[in-house]
C-alpha cells in the first residue's frame, strides 16, 4: 500500500511511525515546516515532502496519482477536507480527514459520501469513546469496535461472575431477547465458537458482540443490582463534553462532577451541555483539580471512577496518583507528551493517549484495506491468537454481486469456523437468527477462525444449501 500523511504533528507523526513499520506499507509525509522531520524524536521510515498538502504539485510529488490512501491530520479541519478532496481528484483511492469541530462533524455525517471522504476522525471524540468504554465495562479485558463504534466486541473473564457462568450452558445464560451474541469463548489458549449445550468453565474468556447499550444492559444483568456510578472528571475541554454525551447515551445511572479551574471554560462547558440537554446529572465546579482541600471536600474517596483530562500531563499524573492513594478503584489518566511506557510503569491505572488511540483507529482501517483494495472489507480485528490458530472479526459491506444475499442464514452452507455475528442495516443493528437475510448495503460482521476471508462470499462452502435447516457449523 502507498499511503500519504499530511501534517507531522503529534498525531500525524504517530500514525506515520506505526504505518511505516507495517510490512508492505510505503509512507510519504507532507508538512509545511521543512525542519519538522529532522526535529522528530524518533526516526520514521518514510519519504518526506515539504509543502502544502492541498497544493496539486505537492500532492503529485508525494504520489497522489497512484496512492491507496491519504490521511490528513493538520490542525485545520477545512484544510484536511480540502487535502482529501484534492488527492482523490488526482487518483488516490481512499481518504481519511481529521475533523475536530463538533459542528463540522454533524455536517460531514450527512455529506462525507458526497465529498468523497471515506472516514472522518475526531481525536477528542475517539478518546472520549475509549474512556466511556473503560467506565462502562470495568471488568472488560478488551473492547473492539465496528461500524463507527455502533457495535462492540467485549471480552471478559467468566471468573468475574462465576455464579452466572460456571457450570451453566450457553442456552441457560444467553437468550435472543438480550440483544447480544456470544461470539467466541477462549479456553486453554484455544478459541471456540460454542453451540447451545456448551458449558462454561471458570478459566473461560467470554467474548460478546452487540450494540453498546445492549452490552451495558447485559453487564447490569450480571451484577443483578445496578448501582449509580459516581464519576469525577478533572478538566473541562472537548473530551469532557464528548464523554458526558456518551455516558448519558449509554448509561442510565451516572452522576458526574466536572472540575475546571478556568471560569470561562467551565461556564462554556456548562452552557454547551445544557443546550444539548446533557447537564441533568452533571455538577460543574469552578476550582483547581490539584487542590487537595477541594478534592477532600468533594469526597473523592467515595467515587467509583476518577478521570484526569487537563492539558498538563504532569498534573494528570500527580492527581491520579493521589486519587489512587485515596482508594478510588478506577482511575483514568490522559497523557499527550510523556512516553506511554514510562508513565505506565508508575502504576497510574488506565493510561490513555489521544494520538495513540487515533493511530490505532487508522491502523485498523488500513488493515481492512491491506490486501483488500477493491474488496468489501471495512475493518478487521484479530480477537484471539493461540495454539488453536487465529480468530478474526471482520466487517464487510454487502453489495449486489454477493451470492449470500436474500436467503435465510439457515440455508447458507458456511465454512467450518464461521459465525455471522451481526448485521447493521441503516440505523438498525440486528443480531441474526436462522431466518435473517443479508441484504445489499448491509454491514455484516463475521467471526472467522483459521479462514482466509477476503470477500463476503468467502464465508460460503462450494454451494448454498437448498434444503431447510442451517448447515452444521463445527470447529
Amino acid at each position: 500500500m502507498k499511503i500519504i500523511i499530511v501534517g507531522c504533528g503529534k498525531i500525524g507523526c504517530t500514525i506515520a511511525k506505526v504505518l511505516a513499520e507495517k510490512k508492505g506499507v510505503h509512507v510519504t509525509v507532507i508538512d509545511k515546516n521543512p525542519h519538522i522531520f529532522g526535529d522528530s524524536a524518533e526516526p520514521i521510515d518514510a519519504i518526506f515532502v515539504s509543502g502544502n498538502g492541498a497544493n496539486e504539485k505537492v500532492l503529485i510529488e508525494a504520489g497522489a496519482k497512484h496512492a491507496d490512501l491519504i490521511v490528513s491530520t493538520t490542525d485545520a479541519d477545512e484544510l484536511n477536507v480540502l487535502c482529501c478532496i484534492m488527492a482523490e481528484h488526482l487518483g488516490t483511492k481512499h481518504s481519511v480527514a481529521r475533523v475536530r469541530n463538533p459542528e463540522y462533524m454533524l455536517e460531514f455525517n450527512k455529506l462525507w459520501k458526497a465529498l468523497g471522504i471515506d472516514m472522518i476522525i475526531n481525536p477528542e471524540r475517539q478518546t472520549a469513546r475509549e474512556i466511556s468504554r473503560l467506565l462502562r465495562y470495568p471488568t472488560a479485558d478488551c473492547i473492539d469496535t465496528f461500524v463507527g463504534g455502533r457495535v462492540e466486541l467485549v471480552s471478559f473473564k467468566a471468573s468475574e461472575t462465576p455464579d452466572f457462568f460456571v457450570g451453566k450452558s450457553v442456552s441457560q445464560v444467553f437468550n435472543k431477547n438480550m440483544g447480544v451474541l456470544l461470539a467466541v469463548v477462549e479456553r486453554d489458549k484455544k478459541s471456540l465458537i460454542p453451540h447451545g449445550e456448551f458449558v462454561f468453565e471458570k478459566s473461560d474468556v467470554v467474548k460478546i458482540l452487540g450494540r453498546p447499550s445492549q452490552i451495558m444492559a447485559f453487564f447490569s444483568h450480571l451484577k443483578k443490582k445496578p448501582k449509580t456510578q459516581d464519576i469525577v472528571i478533572i478538566g473541562g475541554g472537548k473530551i469532557t463534553y464528548y464523554l458526558a454525551e456518551l455516558l448519558k447515551r449509554h448509561t442510565t445511572k451516572t452522576h458526574i462532577k466536572i472540575i475546571e479551574k478556568n471560569r470561562e471554560k467551565c461556564e462554556a462547558l456548562c452552557e454547551a451541555l445544557s443546550l444539548a440537554k446533557l447537564d441533568r446529572h452533571c455538577i460543574f465546579i469552578h476550582g483547581d483539580g490539584i487542590n487537595e482541600e477541594l478534592l477532600i471536600a468533594e469526597e473523592i474517596e467515595n467515587m467509583d471512577a476518577f478521570v484526569c483530562l487537563t492539558d498538563r500531563d504532569e498534573e494528570n499524573a500527580i492527581i491520579s496518583l493521589y486519587a489512587l492513594q485515596m482508594g478510588v478503584k478506577k482511575v483514568i489518566t490522559k497523557v499527550n507528551h510523556i512516553h506511554h511506557s514510562m508513565i505506565k510503569n508508575l502504576g497510574l491505572g488506565s493510561v490513555i493517549t489521544p494520538q495513540n488511540i487515533t493511530a490505532d483507529t487508522i491502523v485498523r482501517y488500513v488493515d481492512g484495506l491491506t490486501g483488500a483494495i477493491g474488496s468489501n472489507i471495512l475493518t478487521i480485528h484479530e480477537i484471539t491468537s493461540g495454539e488453536g490458530g487465529t480468530t478474526h472479526a471482520i466487517e464487510f459491506h454487502a453489495n449486489k454481486k454477493n451470492r449470500c444475499l436474500d436467503l435465510p442464514i439457515k440455508n447458507l452452507r458456511l465454512k467450518k469456523g464461521i459465525l455471522i455475528g451481526c448485521i447493521v442495516r441503516n440505523s438498525d443493528i440486528i443480531i441474526p437468527s436462522g431466518e435473517t437475510r443479508i441484504q445489499a448495503g448491509d454491514s455484516v460482521i463475521i467471526v472467522a477462525k483459521n479462514n482466509d476471508i477476503h470477500e463476503l462470499d468467502d464465508i460460503l462452502a462450494n454451494r448454498i444449501a437448498k434444503q431447510e435447516g442451517r448447515a452444521e457449523n463445527e470447529l
